[in-house]
């Protein structure tokens, strides 16, 4: 069918539209990368003042402060298993001065929680990651074992008798309550969970025998470790930790080739012109190859990383779909 004179033009003209549309907004957001930042900028952490994860926060908004030349603040909003920091910056202004430090909560919430009234992973952005916080497997004095083999062993033969087997974390729902639930599974074993209201009193009830192993973090168990009350078997990742290069990972010790490690990384709302997530993205990456913040960061059981935003995305929708398999599996569920 020919198409006539007036279509065509209407077809051109429509098509022009749509490219200036186009040119428009790429320069737009090539107008607001050049321009920021021109005022402070704000980092949110659901998590009260003193963490892992606010004291990431402050060390990488002090380095980009520097960089940056506009003040870096560090605003904590903890509460209601980091929602209540999600939905405020979701609910921010897509400009680049309101980002959210974001946990693996952002993945697993979705599961954990039926009745969450946003969907983070749509209203929000991945802008770069800073770090991964791997798990490390550590026994008490209620285990002999010294070795992940021996380990598989006697925990297997315990879990048959009577008195059975536990486990503690620092938390239901939290990732390193998943990770045991995970290493479970690939035991084929039961087991019963003992949570607890955090690492530390997690790691008091390890070294003291009233759980027979756990998945925690290096700050917690450091003081355990060195006095002799808790030992660590292998780190729940893909790579050995620098600073405990003798401990195997999962694969070297003949689990599945997983990483387990939770993470902490900077979001932003959807629609935040790429052109200024790009600007954040790089930035930061900078910082993370300084030598002194890699230091601190591995002092601190934390992993530097190095990612571009399609990397992190590719990460967050793989760890979506890993931790929702655990999450289900476990029937765990929260409310």
């Amino acid at each position: 069918m020919k198409m006539s004179l007036s279509s065509s033009l209407f077809a051109r003209r429509a098509t022009g539209a749509v490219l200036a549309c186009a040119a428009v907004a790429c320069a737009a957001s090539a107008t607001a990368a050049d321009s920021y930042p021109s005022r402070s900028i704000r980092i949110i952490v659901p998590f009260a003042a003193g963490g892992g994860s606010d004291v990431t926060a402050r060390l990488i908004g002090k380095k980009l402060q520097e960089a940056y030349g506009q003040a870096v603040v560090i605003e904590n909003q903890p509460g209601a298993s980091t929602q209540i920091a999600t939905r405020n910056v979701i609910r921010s202004a897509p400009d680049g001065y309101t980002l959210l430090l974001a946990t693996t909560s952002i993945v697993n919430n979705a599961h954990l929680y039926p009745k969450l009234d946003y969907d983070a992973m749509k209203e929000l952005v991945p802008v770069v990651g800073i770090v991964d916080v791997p798990p490390f497997l550590a026994v008490g004095p209620g285990i002999k074992a010294t070795n992940v083999k021996d380990f598989i062993t006697e925990i297997k033969a315990k879990a048959a008798t009577e008195k059975g087997v536990t486990f503690g974390s620092a938390g239901p729902g939290s990732t390193l309550h998943l990770a045991s639930e995970w290493l479970i599974k690939q035991l084929g074993i039961k087991a019963v969970h003992s949570p607890y209201k955090g690492s530390g009193p997690a790691s008091v009830a390890l070294a003291q025998g009233d759980v027979d192993f756990s998945f925690d973090n290096i700050p917690p168990l450091r003081p355990m470790v060195d006095a002799g009350k808790v030992r660590l078997l292998m780190v729940g990742a893909r790579n050995r930790f620098p600073s405990t290069p003798a401990l195997p990972t999962l694969k070297e010790s003949g689990l599945p080739d997983e990483e387990l490690s939770s993470w902490f990384i900077l979001m932003a709302p959807a629609q935040t012109p790429p052109a200024v997530v790009a600007s954040i993205n790089s930035e930061v990456n900078k910082i993370l190859k300084k030598p002194d913040v890699r230091s601190t960061l591995i002092d601190l059981g934390l992993a530097p990383m190095d990612t571009s935003v399609d990397d992190l995305k590719k990460r967050m929708r793989n760890d979506f779909d890993m931790w929702g398999g655990i999450i289900k599996d476990a029937k765990v569920t929260l409310e």
